[in-house]
């Protein structure tokens, strides 16, 4: 398994590092900690190098506060990614681990790393440094939930009752491939003797007096919503038994409302220290209207991690 890790030295990325304890990652995962070097904050401005009007000795003194810049943001980005990688060899023997610097705008750098390596997972800690940082800006681990072409993992810490206690995991459940892909991923993993897995099912369905008026000819929307309750119904049993099997303790929690909130209310008070979702695409305008994207608002309200599951055969398109 190979997995990118962005790492800018911050709080939030170091709490990486405590959540990859409970990521189940496999003996021999191989992983790739990645420091963006951000070239264009801080830096002298386009006008002051480049304007024609600008005597030539003052643009040569910009030439050299635009190098000397790179170079002293390039070498914090080096100090801190051989920092990190230095602790992930401390605290995981097990795993091959490389770093790299690269230089961009850190919220598509990441991704573009990510895409060059092939890696299978994409980590990030919740928030990054500021601007003034240089290094990571807020919006990287936002970026990377939407626009990855890879699985991604946003890592924040929980407040645990006991350090070696087994992780609990959450895995919403819909009845689509993307959330049996999250289920197979749960699976794929090595876990702690001991760790729990809940079921989400969260049945979203309005009246059918209600979609009659916000969608004409709706008789077939309705049926594809009866059609995905029984779907997401027969992934239960099957998530039940695959995991079961692999000696997890899983249990189930079928519910109406919101997916979103009940996810997250789900989480917060069975002190879940992650959560499992798939993504995809809506097939039809009432999915996008109705449902609404569940992944993008839990990993953004989340008080645990979040790893968003995309199948490994549409990472590739």
């Amino acid at each position: 398994m190979r997995v990118l890790m962005g790492f800018d030295g911050s709080e939030y990325s170091n709490a990486v590092f405590d959540d990859l304890k409970l990521a189940g990652l496999p003996r021999g995962a191989e992983i790739k900690i990645v420091t963006i070097a951000d070239l264009l904050i801080g830096g002298p401005s386009a006008g002051e190098v480049a304007a024609p009007v600008i005597p030539s000795r003052r643009v040569a003194a910009a030439l050299k506060k635009a190098e000397n810049h790179a170079a002293r943001v390039v070498r914090e980005a080096e100090e801190i990614v051989s920092t990190g990688a230095s602790r992930l060899r401390s605290e995981f023997p097990e795993w091959n681990v490389s770093s790299e610097v690269v230089a961009g705008t850190p919220e598509w750098a990441l991704l573009d790393a990510a895409k060059d390596w092939d890696a299978d997972l994409i980590v990030v800690g919740s928030e990054g440094r500021s601007a003034l940082g240089r290094l990571f800006l807020g919006s990287v681990s936002k970026r990377a939930a939407t626009d990855a072409r890879t699985s991604v993992r946003v890592a924040r810490r929980t407040e645990r009752k006991r350090e070696s206690a087994p992780p609990k995991i959450i895995i919403g459940i819909d009845g689509s491939a993307a959330a049996a892909e999250a289920v197979k991923q749960v699976g794929r993993r090595v876990w702690q003797e001991g760790t729990e897995v809940r079921l989400a099912v969260v049945h979203d369905q309005p009246s059918t007096a209600a979609i009659a008026a916000r969608l004409p000819r709706s008789v077939g929307l309705i049926a594809d919503v009866n059609m995905r309750a029984r779907r997401a119904e027969a992934m239960l049993k099957w998530a039940s038994g695959e995991l079961k099997s692999i000696g997890l303790v899983v249990s189930i929690s079928i519910q109406k409302g919101d997916p979103k909130r009940i996810l997250l209310k789900q989480a917060a008070k069975w002190n879940a220290d992650s959560i499992f979702v798939g993504t995809r695409d809506f097939k039809n305008p009432f999915e996008r209207i109705c449902l609404g994207s569940v992944s993008t608002p839990v990993v953004t309200k989340a008080h645990c991690s979040v790893e968003i599951v995309r199948p490994r055969d549409e990472q590739k398109h």
